[in-house]
């Protein structure tokens, strides 16, 4: 199935998370003048101008987008367009759907969207609030450069992917072979 309408899409999804899905950005001026009983700050919709909007094509399966039934070789294109507003917040649309709204997104959700390859509905979740230390402390090109690779790898079948994880496997391999000989190395420079 093809759902690719890109103006129509983004029109829709701006629309909608200026208006409505996005946080309130809270208002000083309105809070001046406005002053409300309970004291506290009054909100205004975020400006067009204050948020970043990406927008691309992805192939998702029917579950991803939460429907409980869907042939398991279906497939939906369609646009996918993030829009993170001026609070920090985000939303994820799916041609001219919400997919969810992610209230303090991490690394993780900022790769993902470098990657062009969001994940499902049901796993929303792994997008909010701080990563692990060791994926914040991971560098962040290489982290872009392998949540690239897994996009893409998403989309192979069987025989193409193991060929993909086989390399990465000689990848990592060399990796701790140029880390145990320089290792080597630097300890015998410190004994000479």
């Amino acid at each position: 199935m093809d759902l690719r309408h890109p103006v129509q899409s983004l029109t829709w999804a701006l629309m909608r998370a200026l208006e409505r899905d996005l946080n309130g950005v809270e208002s000083p001026v309105a809070t001046d003048l406005l002053t409300t009983q309970s004291g506290k700050p009054l909100k205004t919709r975020p400006a067009e101008k204050d948020c970043s909007v990406v927008l691309f094509t992805q192939c998702w399966s029917p579950q991803a987008l939460g429907f409980e039934r869907g042939d398991g070789g279906a497939h939906v294109d369609a646009e996918t367009i993030v829009i993170t507003g001026p609070c920090g917040d985000a939303c994820v649309y799916v041609s001219t759907q919400l997919l969810y709204h992610v209230e303090a997104p991490n690394r993780r959700f900022f790769l993902d969207v470098a990657a062009q390859q969001m994940r499902g509905k049901a796993e929303a979740a792994c997008y909010e609030g701080r990563d692990s230390v060791d994926e914040e402390a991971f560098d962040y090109e290489v982290a872009g450069a392998l949540a690239r690779v897994r996009a893409v790898a998403s989309r192979l079948d069987g025989a193409e992917a193991e060929r993909v994880a086989r390399r990465l496997a000689a990848c990592a391999e060399e990796l701790r072979r140029r880390e145990s000989s320089s290792t080597s190395f630097g300890h015998a420079a410190t004994m000479g």
